[in-house]
C-alpha cells in the first residue's frame, strides 16, 4: 500500500488545519474583498510616514545648510591656500 502525497490529498490536509485554527480562534479571516486591487476598499489606512515620525524635511534642511557651510569652508581654506 503506498502512501503518497497527492496535490488533492496535501489541499485536504491544509483545509482540515486550517478549520481547527480557524475553530480555535487562532486565525481571523477579516478579508476585504478585492483589497489586493488598493484604492478604497483597504480595510486599514494608516499613513506610515506620521505613523513612525519621520521627519524627512527637516532632515533635508539641515543636510543643505551643512552642505552650504561645508562650501563656504572650502571657498575659504581655497583661498588662503
Amino acid at each position: 500500500m503506498s502512501d503518497k502525497l497527492t496535490v488533492g490529498k496535501i489541499k485536504r490536509i491544509i483545509a482540515e488545519e486550517k478549520k481547527k485554527l480557524q475553530d480555535q480562534g487562532l486565525i481571523v479571516s477579516d478579508a476585504v474583498e478585492d483589497a489586493w486591487s488598493g484604492g478604497k476598499n483597504l480595510v486599514h489606512k494608516i499613513d506610515y510616514i506620521k505613523k513612525l515620525g519621520i521627519k524627512e524635511q527637516k532632515h533635508r534642511k539641515k543636510a543643505e545648510i551643512y552642505a552650504k557651510l561645508k562650501n563656504r569652508l572650502r571657498k575659504s581654506v581655497l583661498k588662503e591656500i
